[in-house]
């Protein structure tokens, strides 16, 4: 398994929908889409976000139910993509080896 600690997540803009993605080194990996736009989420997400920036607290129901969502897709494409995305895989990982 690859350390993918430079991972950022980001999204573009399509007409009304924004799409997510995740950038781990050179692979782009589609996350999900979402049909509101909303101009604040897609101007914190356009140029990329890293990853410990997901956990921090938002008063603002939008980001947060953006970033819940985001969670649960990283933490899928990280099992179905066998790479290590989250600070407890990595340290699982430690011990198995």
């Amino acid at each position: 398994m690859r350390k993918n600690v430079n991972a950022k997540v980001f999204c573009t803009q399509e007409q009304d929908r924004l799409n997510f993605y995740l950038m781990a080194d050179t692979q782009e990996i589609y996350l999900f889409s979402t049909n509101y736009h909303s101009q604040p989420i897609y101007q914190e997400y356009a140029n990329g976000r890293p990853m410990e920036y997901l956990f921090r607290k938002s008063r603002k129901c939008r980001q947060q139910n953006i970033r819940s969502r985001v969670i649960r897709m990283l933490a899928y494409v990280e099992k179905e993509y066998s790479l290590e995305l989250f600070r407890k895989t990595r340290s699982q990982n430690k011990f198995k080896s």
